[in-house]
Order: C-alpha cells, then sequence, then structure tokens
C-alpha cells in the first residue's frame, strides 16, 4: 500500500514539475522529456552532469604537431570542423578517459572530455 501512494506522489510530483520545469533541448537527442524532468527532481546532480557534458563535453582544435605520432585516434570524423556538436549528436558517450577523432580530410580533431572534467562543482 504505502508503494503505491509513494508511486502516486511521485508521479503527481513528476506531473506538476513536468509542466514548470524546462528540459535541456541538445539532451533530447538521447532522452525523452519525461525521462529528463524525472532526473531534475530524482538526481539533479546527473541532470546538471549531462549539461555540463553538452555545454563544453567535447571541443574541435588543431593536431598539435609534435604530439601527432602519439595520438591514438578512436576513430574518424566526417564533419564539418566549423560545426556546432555535442557527444549526442555525434551518437557518442562520455567516458572515464579522453576520446580523440580524427576529422577527416583536415588537420584537426575533435576531443570528448571524460567525465571527471564535467561533474558538477569540478575544479580543474
Amino acid at each position: 500500500m504505502i508503494k503505491i501512494i509513494s508511486t502516486i506522489a511521485l508521479f503527481i510530483c513528476f506531473s506538476v514539475n513536468g509542466q514548470t520545469q524546462k528540459v535541456d533541448s541538445r539532451l533530447l537527442g538521447k532522452y525523452s522529456p519525461i525521462e529528463l524532468q524525472k532526473m531534475q527532481v530524482a538526481d539533479p546532480d546527473q541532470y546538471q552532469f549531462l549539461v555540463n557534458s553538452v555545454e563544453r563535453g567535447l571541443f574541435i582544435g588543431d593536431i598539435p604537431q609534435e604530439k601527432a605520432k602519439d595520438i591514438v585516434f578512436d576513430g574518424v570524423l566526417n564533419i564539418d570542423p566549423a560545426g556546432s556538436y555535442t557527444y549526442i549528436s555525434l551518437g557518442k558517450e562520455i567516458l572515464d578517459r579522453y576520446q580523440y577523432f580524427k576529422i577527416e580530410g583536415t588537420n584537426k580533431m575533435l576531443v570528448i572530455q571524460p567525465k571527471i572534467f564535467l561533474v558538477p562543482n569540478h575544479s580543474k
């Protein structure tokens, strides 16, 4: 009985919050609006991690010539280096390590940062 009441209370809470809370649209490629609204209430740190991840989880830059031979690429991407991307829009995941992707036909690479740099309140 308590479980049913708790479930109903959570449903009402999510329904009310769902009408007032907005979600970051960049996350909709991987999560539904309902999942994100529930996360905002039940696990706000995880939601903030996801927002941080799409805001600053990757960057594009020149391949440093002095380190070019030592870089182990995770793959090659055929993208416009001037474009705007998130790890979600590229179909990638945030891992516990840096990921390096060569951008085809250029001397540029896309770098996806590890989880540790994207955790809320993490100081670099």
